[in-house]
Formats: structure tokens, sequence, C-alpha cells
């Protein structure tokens, strides 16, 4: 597995953007105090003159004057995250987006066409900085574990062998180990386990004592080196698609203007929507959903989008700030192709292409796709 790291991508994206921020201290406003202007990240540089987190601004410029202080732009990190998938998809099918700036693919049966995985990954490493101009670090190993914690050595490309997991391991501390709850951290502590080596002769038994049955066999798995998971799909399934908008700062449901935003994500593909579901969360994480009835669906792309904002703001009661919308798709049929394929189906699917020329030329009228005859 190739664990990818793009250390700051949201540093990154400005200097991009403004090339005399390079090698300048750097921190993004926190767009959720606006009575007291405080920080709410901050690069290297700005860590090593002492600014940190949440230290209000006036204080932090008075400490370091040649800091910058940036407007915030999250959309934009989450399409440059979105980026980083769809460059990932040209080397591999498997793979799983992290936090930002991170990923972790699977590169084994890719070597007939890349070569080896080394090299691959260092093509890798080399494109991104081509094409995106970022720079990233990547860690190469059979676990997932440690190629996740090789690419924090910050190393152009750092490789584990196959074998020296648990050795490269040992050394580590526990806080450097991924998803690990701060409370288990504390206990394990107290305990007197601090590094990954303290840990791996644990014994099976005596983990699920002081984790709990269900965490402490995968637990044991990874500080040893010897975690191997199946990677999801980098892609969306065949006739699926999935559009999120992370608002920033949140904001009121009616301050949404979601309909411009459906519109948009219902005119990115020409064919007709089978399955239509939103979902929304607010600020304290509460999940809220709505699924588009039939007849919602037949309407043209202006209609359903103003339904998709009337249902939004009739189901939105909570007065609370909405932090995240998603709109998934099922387009055309709806539904993954087999190798055997129903002849009704294959004529239906061949009828897409033409339905999606209509519905350019008559965007005021609704043309119905041709499952809606069949069940007569």
């Amino acid at each position: 597995m190739l664990a990818m790291w793009v250390p700051e991508l949201p540093f990154q994206l400005a200097c991009g953007r403004d090339g005399a921020l390079r090698d300048r201290p750097l921190a993004f406003l926190n767009p959720e105090s606006p009575r007291s202007p405080s920080l709410w990240f901050v690069n290297r540089l700005s860590r090593a003159e002492g600014l940190a987190p949440g230290m209000p601004m006036d204080r932090a410029l008075r400490a370091v004057p040649s800091l910058r202080v940036l407007d915030p732009a999250p959309q934009i990190w989450w399409e440059a995250q979105g980026s980083l998938g769809g460059f990932l998809q040209h080397w591999t099918p498997q793979g799983q987006l992290g936090r930002l700036g991170e990923a972790l693919v699977e590169l084994q049966g890719t070597q007939r066409i890349f070569g080896p995985l080394a090299d691959t990954a260092e093509r890798m490493r080399r494109e991104l900085n081509v094409q995106h101009g970022w720079t990233s670090h990547g860690g190469l190993s059979l676990s997932a574990t440690a190629a996740q914690i090789a690419a924090r050595a910050e190393h152009h490309l750092e490789l584990v062998t196959d074998g020296a997991e648990a050795a490269f391991l040992a050394p580590q501390p526990l806080r450097r180990l991924p998803d690990l709850a701060p409370r288990l951290r504390d206990r394990f502590h107290r305990l007197g386990l601090r590094c990954f080596e303290d840990l791996q002769p644990v014994p099976l038994p005596v983990l699920v004592e002081l984790t709990n049955p269900k965490l402490a066999p995968d637990l044991r798995a990874r500080v040893r080196g010897e975690d191997r998971p199946r990677l999801p799909l980098l892609t969306e399934r065949p006739g699926h698609a999935r559009h999120s908008w992370r608002l920033q700062p949140p904001r009121l449901p009616e301050d949404v203007a979601l309909a411009a935003h459906c519109l948009d994500w219902l005119w990115s593909d020409p064919r007709h929507p089978r399955k239509l579901v939103l979902r929304w969360w607010d600020v304290d994480g509460e999940p809220h959903g709505w699924r588009a009835a039939a007849e919602d669906l037949t309407a043209p792309a202006l209609i359903l989008a103003r339904r998709i904002q009337q249902a939004f703001l009739a189901k939105a009661t909570r007065r609370l700030l909405v932090r995240e919308v998603e709109l998934r798709l099922a387009w055309g049929l709806g539904q993954e192709r087999s190798l055997f394929q129903d002849p009704l189906q294959q004529r239906l699917d061949r009828l897409e292409p033409a339905l999606a020329r209509l519905r350019r030329r008559f965007p005021d009228r609704s043309v119905l796709p041709g499952w809606v005859g069949q069940g007569a």
C-alpha cells in the first residue's frame, strides 16, 4: 500500500496562487470568531515562532510582525482533496482519502502496467508536483499503519520492506497511531505503554481487558504492522454520483443557496436521475435526509432544483446552523451493469444519450425517461 501525504495542503494552495507567501509565517483566520478574531490553522514557520491555533490575532501579530493572516477558503480545500482523489484514480481503482491532504491507495496488481511499486510511487509523487505544484511525501508498505507513519517521515519516499514492519513501528510513540482515541492513549501512558514496542508483546486477552473485544484484534494487528485492510473503490459505483458541499462558516437553512448548487450538480451529467437523496448535517452532527418522489424526478432540472430547496427548508426546522449538504444521485437506470443484461434494460440504456440531447434542446420541457412506460 502507498500512503501519500500533502503536508499543509491549504497553505500550499495559497502559495500556489501568490508566490510571495512562500517561506514566511502564515495563518488562516478563524471564520467562527468574527468579534474576537483568532487563528484557525498555522503553518510550520508560524509554529516555530511560538504561534498556535486559537491564539488571538492581535496577540499573534505583535509576537510575529511578519505573519500573514489569510482568509479561509474551505470549499477550495475540499475541491483540492477531490482533485487528489481524481489524480489517484489514474493509477489504481482502490484507495481511501483521509484527512485533508492524506490518501491511502492499493498498488498491488499494477506492476504489469506501471512497473515496480517503488518506481510507481515515485512517479506518482513527481507527477502530482508537476500537475498541481504540490509537494508530497510517500510511504510504501504491505501494512497500512506502517505506510501512513512512513509517509510522515517526510522523506520523498520511505519504503518499509516485507517483514520489517514491526521493527520499523517499534520505536514510534503511540500518539502517532492513526485514529487512536485520546482516552486510550492516556490509559496506555499511565500503564507505561508509550511506544509501539511496549504494546506489541501484549497478549490479546490482556488487550481486550484494556480496550474492548471489538477493538483489540484490530489494534493488535496495527501496532505489529500486520494490518492488511481491503480498501474501497476511489470512484463511485457505475450509474451513481455524490456531490458534497461543506459550508464555511455554517449558516442558517434560509441562507443556504441550495437550489443553485443542485442545478449545477444536475446539469453536470446530462443523464436523467433515477433516484435522488438529499442529506445534510447540523453543526452538532445531527443528520437529516429527504428522498425525491417519482413525480419529482420527471420534472425538468429547473423545477427539480426548486423542489429540493423547498423540501430542504420544510424539513430543516431546527434553528441550528447547517454544516454540510450532500446530494446522492442514481443516474440513468440507476443500477450497475451486469455481464448478462436484460434486453429491455439494454434498449432503455441506449436511449439515455438521445434523452440528454432532448433535455439540452428543450430545457423548460419535461422529457420523460424510458422506464416511465416500463410498468405499463
